[in-house]
């Protein structure tokens, strides 16, 4: 009998110890969860069958700096939620669906959590969210309904399931410890940004320093338990100024990682920062590009890195999935845009897409390469789905899959683990988007090679000149830009053949080899397609460290200081294609320069 007492004794102990060191986040949403998908109904309409609940209890280090002074120095510490009901069955919800009411829609629910640890105060700011929400779920679902009894679509449309199961996970993940040193980092940012002090020909200028730590919980019907850890620390420095003409110019240097501790050295952010600064002033004096331009065109490191991720991460072409909704009136479709087409190289699945001497794969568990940490690797996603080890996308040129989250696309119906948490400026956002991924060719050339390759292919076609583009404007690097506001997911206004702007582009002699800057340049004709015809790849790897926007489930809001999925790349350092389109820039409106002389650098 005594024993007997003993061992309840003790259950009853490990039971009280587990409920003690279960955070009071997790279990406030378990609670409300459980008492909204029981009681919340409306008569005569639908109980949500899904509810997710996500909360980000984040802390938040923002440094700004300019010729040698911070501007701003701010700590923050928030808790902000995203929540998701669904009205229907898995084979028809009420999201994936777009009518007058929704496509100008902008929600203004108070996404804030109480800081504080009550668990009531908690779940009332859940509650309060759910209930707006639900009662929107239900008028969309019955709108959706409506709008497919009045519509002749395709029976590939019309038995699409709208949202896939996925398998419950219990998973709790613990966070990095380090310290923040706000002043090491003060003095960080000034120092940088003193650089500038002595460019009169630089007319803005910043480095900007972000530090962002938060355990993110998620919980959902499927009963899964998740906390996962968001951390990423960024450095950012920036430049811009005009040419003689009034164009005007910009560069950027930046840098992603996961501790203070892992940034460079100072002396490397020196150097580099004084380098864009040397670049940027060469520019203004540069020449225009004279003549249009048909012929092979050498992307380099950084440049090379980012053509990728632009052509293969973002837009309807990419090799992210993308569900077009169902519309209440076709004039919706011009209104959307890109963000509501169905992804345009779905229907090659295991067909060729690319050159044969490429593949190109997911690796979202991967936490270093070459000694250096990355930034996009993670564990589970937003949804609460676990990625496989390894996601073929592109097997030796043929397209093989799709980075997907729980909505189906035409051919890829399960998620596979792509739903990321986003950093969005203090509040927080999920896209669909990657994480880790690599590019890797069985015919790597060395710089030689590629070099003898593209003189050779310049002079079949009698060029004198040819063209190597070192570095492209990253859109999410942090250059400040004037009354911009983009929606449904569009970033900025280039060509959908187009790259972003070239920061620096060199005219190369097929002669004698000398290179010369050039400024004003537009490439175009560069799309996915465009990557059958590479005339070879560097045998070097270049590991890239960057914030992407990722896939949206609806348009943005302004542009904020730090935005982004992080995520690492794995790709070749250079890339030779058979032909591109440079011309010169055409520009909307070109400002006149200021009247006065800088006063700085004088």
């Amino acid at each position: 009998m005594k024993k007997i007492l003993i061992i309840a004794s003790l259950i009853c102990f490990l039971v009280n110890i587990a409920t003690a060191q279960e955070p009071v986040i997790l279990k406030a949403m378990k609670e409300e969860l459980k008492r909204n998908i029981e009681n919340l109904k409306l008569e005569k309409l639908r109980k949500p069958f899904f509810i997710s609940y996500t909360i980000a209890d984040a802390k938040a280090l923002q440094i700004n700096a300019s010729l040698g002074s911070v501007i701003l120095s701010e700590e923050k510490q928030f808790r902000k939620q995203e929540n998701t009901v669904l009205v229907g069955d898995n084979t028809r919800t009420c999201d994936n669906y777009l009518d007058e009411n929704t496509i100008w829609f902008w929600e203004r629910d108070d996404m804030s959590i109480p800081l504080g640890n009550d668990v009531n105060a908690i779940k009332r700011a859940l509650w309060l969210v759910t209930d707006h929400r639900y009662k929107t779920a239900t008028a969309k679902y019955e709108a959706k309904i409506s709008s497919i009894q009045q519509q002749n679509l395709a029976d590939e449309e019309k038995n699409l399931a709208d949202f896939s199961t996925a398998p419950q996970q219990k998973l709790i993940l613990q966070s990095p410890t380090f310290t923040i040193d706000k002043a090491k980092l003060e003095n960080t940012a000034k120092e940088l940004s003193a650089i500038m002090k002595t460019y009169n020909d630089i007319f803005s200028s910043g480095v900007n320093i972000f530090v962002y730590q938060a355990d993110v919980y998620f919980t959902n019907t499927d009963l899964s338990e998740v906390k996962y850890p968001a951390v990423i620390v960024a450095l950012q420095a920036y430049v811009k100024t005009q040419a003689s003409d009034g164009e005007p110019l910009a560069d950027h240097v930046f840098y992603y990682t996961l501790s203070q501790n892992d940034l460079p050295s100072m002396e490397i952010m020196k150097k580099d920062i004084k380098t864009m600064a040397d670049n940027i002033t060469a520019l203004r004096k540069a020449p225009v590009i004279a003549e249009a331009y048909s012929g092979p065109v050498l992307f380099e490191g950084e440049a090379a890195a980012e053509i990728l991720v632009q052509k293969f991460f973002s837009g309807t072409t990419s090799l992210v999935g993308n569900r077009k909704p169902i519309l209440s009136n076709p004039t919706l479709a011009q209104m959307a845009g890109d963000m509501y087409k169905d992804n345009g190289i779905e229907p090659l699945l295991n067909k060729k897409l690319v050159s044969r001497d490429l593949t190109i794969k997911a690796i979202p568990g991967l936490k270093e390469y070459n000694g250096i940490k990355l930034v996009g690797s993670y564990e589970i996603d937003a949804e609460g789905v676990k990625p496989d080890k390894e996601l073929v996308l592109v097997d030796n040129g043929v397209l093989k899959n799709l980075l997907n989250d729980r909505v189906p696309s035409t051919k890829v119906l399960q998620s596979n683990g792509h739903k990321r948490f986003t950093f969005n400026g203090g509040g927080i956002s999920t896209v669909t988007g990657p994480g880790v991924i690599s590019f890797t060719t069985s015919k790597g050339m060395t710089k030689d090679e590629l070099m003898k390759k593209m003189f050779a292919a310049a002079k079949e076609e009698d060029l004198e000149y040819v063209y190597i583009v070192r570095k492209i404007k990253n859109l999410n690097a942090g250059i400040p830009e004037e009354n911009e506001m983009i929606f449904f997911g569009g970033e900025g206004q280039e060509k959908k053949d187009a790259v972003s702007t070239p920061f620096q582009v060199y005219r190369v002699s097929v002669k004698d080899g000398k290179e010369e800057l050039v400024r004003s340049v537009e490439i175009s004709g560069l799309t996915v397609k465009s990557f059958k015809k590479t005339l070879g790849f560097s045998n070097k790897e270049y590991v890239y460290n960057t914030l992407i926007k990722g896939k949206k489930s609806n348009y943005d809001t302004y542009r904020w200081p730090l935005a982004g999925i992080p995520s690492s790349f794995i790709l070749p350092d250079a890339i030779l294609f058979e032909e591109l389109d440079l011309q010169k820039e055409k520009r909307a409106v070109t400002k006149k320069l200021p009247v006065v002389e800088n006063p700085v650098g004088k």
